[in-house]
């Protein structure tokens, strides 16, 4: 064999490793960023859409349940709240009336909890409280730190999510309706991870079954568990991988503030709680999953908060290429807001299973 064909040969073979190698890597990279390495259980039959009902806008938001009746805010008609039962077939309107009405109304809103009802308003800040047999409220709070969520623990104290002043950044806490000096913050709940504003975002909840606040980070697989006292209980991780949240910021132009660079990646979309469970939207494939379903439908993973353990996962299919943007879970029934659509999905093996399908991990 002569030395041209040698020297042939060997840029051929050089050429097919580099193509081999750089198929390698884009695999790789695919698996890293689009296919998690994390395996998730679809047991057949979990979730079995049952009504749907079309609320003609597009911007209600879940405000409650209790009694046997879904209740809807309205973003642009913030004082407005239409009750549902729980077929979506029967539906009332409601005005709340507020004995206080001078403060500077930009966007409240509202949660029922059992008989009472909160109107509030975190950038001014303020917190009404009524009763729904009438829907009128009066004022309760009007002063304190600014905050960003609220969530009713009982009849007079809120689970709170701060916004501390200079920094800005999150701070759980809670607040009592009747002593506006019982107020308490939970310092070491959020675990700020570069700036405790945008890497600590995500959804505050109230878990009444379980007596506990659960807050679950937006951007990375994590949630907390604490007591009403602020105690942590302990910190779970989602089955997902992103541990640290992946967020590139820079700061406006002529400003202090700070914005996204680039979309960052989303962890978990939305959530919610019931029983002893925690139901999370995922935004990221597991390892073996199908693309087709994530065009059409949202994926939601169950956990039991008192097991540490991952349950099981199931679809919850589009609308007219419309994905859910938000859920609430009352015992067997997930309901879920699809553009301008309820849909009600009755749940069925999972909440039964006596084996989780992995457990994960739960630290103090």
């Amino acid at each position: 064999m002569n030395n041209k064909i040698k020297l042939l040969l060997l840029l051929i073979g050089g050429v097919f490793c580099v193509v081999i190698i750089f198929q390698l890597f884009r695999l790789s990279e695919n698996i890293t960023h689009y296919k998690n390495k994390f395996t998730r259980r679809y047991p057949p039959h979990v979730a079995q859409e049952i009504y749907q009902a079309d609320l003609i806008y597009n911007s209600y938001y879940f405000a409650g349940n209790g009694n046997g009746n879904i209740y809807l805010g309205n973003y642009t008609a913030p004082l407005q709240i239409m009750k549902l039962d729980s077929t979506l077939t029967k539906r009332t309107t409601y005005n709340i009336e507020l004995k206080e009405n001078e403060l500077p109304f930009r966007s409240p809103q509202i949660r029922v909890q059992d008989t009472h009802f909160f109107v509030f308003e975190g950038i001014a800040p303020y917190v009404f409280k009524g009763n729904i047999k009438d829907w009128k409220a009066s004022l309760k709070i009007n002063s304190g730190y600014y905050f960003s969520q609220l969530e009713p623990v009982d009849s007079v104290t809120m689970a709170v999510r701060y916004l501390t002043p200079k920094s800005g950044e999150s701070l759980i806490g809670t607040l009592n309706l009747t002593d506006t000096a019982k107020v308490a913050y939970g310092s070491n709940l959020l675990e700020k991870q570069f700036d405790g504003i945008f890497d600590t975002d995500g959804s505050l909840h109230f878990n009444q079954e379980l007596n506990r606040i659960i807050y679950m980070y937006r951007y990375r697989n994590e949630f907390i568990v604490a007591t009403p006292s602020l105690q942590l209980m302990y910190r779970g991780n989602t089955i997902d991988t992103v541990s640290t949240a992946q967020i590139s910021l820079i700061q406006k132009k002529n400003s202090t503030l700070k914005t996204f660079a680039e979309p960052p990646l989303v962890v978990n979309k939305t959530s919610a709680v019931s029983d002893n469970l925690l139901y999370v939207n995922s935004a990221l494939p597991g390892l073996y999953e199908e693309e087709n379903i994530w065009k059409i439908a949202s994926i939601v993973d169950v956990y039991d908060l008192t097991s540490a353990s991952y349950r099981s996962s199931f679809p919850v299919y589009d609308i007219n290429n419309h994905k859910m943007k938000s859920m609430l879970v009352a015992g067997n029934f997930l309901y879920a807001l699809i553009e301008n659509n309820i849909v009600c999905y009755k749940l069925l093996e999972h909440l039964s299973q006596n084996k989780a399908a992995s457990s994960y991990t739960k630290t103090n």
